[in-house]
């Protein structure tokens, strides 16, 4: 079984070392997210709470995703042409296979 993320690491090759892309989604779509490929990052060196929030250090890459008490966050290397396209956004989120109705936001942000 292919993974969420194999055809956007497939269409991009060329990246963006001082941005990532950061998806939220809604918390009830989890097991659609595990059916994707993805595992719950636990590391709690790299984590630490705030008001039941998790705020973070260092994100963790592609294959993992954060589980606080309302969302989950996915975050992911971006291409240096992310800034061209005006609907990158919206293509990496089709080449990710995430649905738009599991996605509450998602923005490219410094590291």
């Amino acid at each position: 079984m292919s993974n969420s993320w194999d055809r956007y690491f497939a269409h991009y090759s060329d990246w963006d070392e001082a941005h990532c892309f950061n998806v939220r989604l809604e918390l009830k779509f989890e097991e659609q997210i595990k059916n994707l490929g993805y595992i719950e990052f636990t590391d709690p060196s790299d984590l630490f709470q705030i008001d039941n929030n998790i705020s973070n250090k260092t994100l963790p890459k592609s294959k993992t995703y954060i589980k606080s008490k309302n969302e989950i966050s996915l975050s992911f290397e971006v291409p240096y042409d992310w800034s061209i396209d005006t609907d990158w956004e919206d293509k990496a989120l089709v080449l990710l296979g995430l649905s738009d109705e599991w996605v509450i936001d998602s923005s490219v942000e410094d590291k």
